[in-house]
């Protein structure tokens, strides 16, 4: 019976340490590709920000004549509603060319 016991604790604690080694294996080579990730997207983003800029602010106004337009059984027509609205107009990129 002794015997038995010993085979079953020898086999778990052999099975335990495959399992804890290949979930090490496993965890080692994801934190190295994540590693590389981040070196990778470091240097992205480095030579992004070495680049020059050019900052130009945008502001355009619009009047905004918006006209409703009524169809009911007895009520037809249109009524109009100015409205004043500004609006901002945000640029992402963009390439400037200088002549001289």
């Amino acid at each position: 019976m002794k015997k038995w016991i010993s085979i079953a604790m020898f086999a778990a604690l052999t099975v335990g340490t495959i399992v804890c080694g290949t979930v090490a294996g496993l965890r080692g080579r994801h934190l190295k590709d994540m590693r590389q990730t981040v070196t990778e997207q470091r240097m992205i983003i480095d030579s992004l920000l070495k680049r020059r800029m050019t900052v130009v602010d945008v502001k355009l106004n619009v009047t905004d004549k918006s006209r409703f337009a009524i169809y009911g059984r007895y009520n037809r027509g249109t009524i109009s509603v100015p409205n004043e609205r500004t609006y901002t107009l945000e640029i992402d990129s963009f390439s400037l060319k200088t002549m001289k």
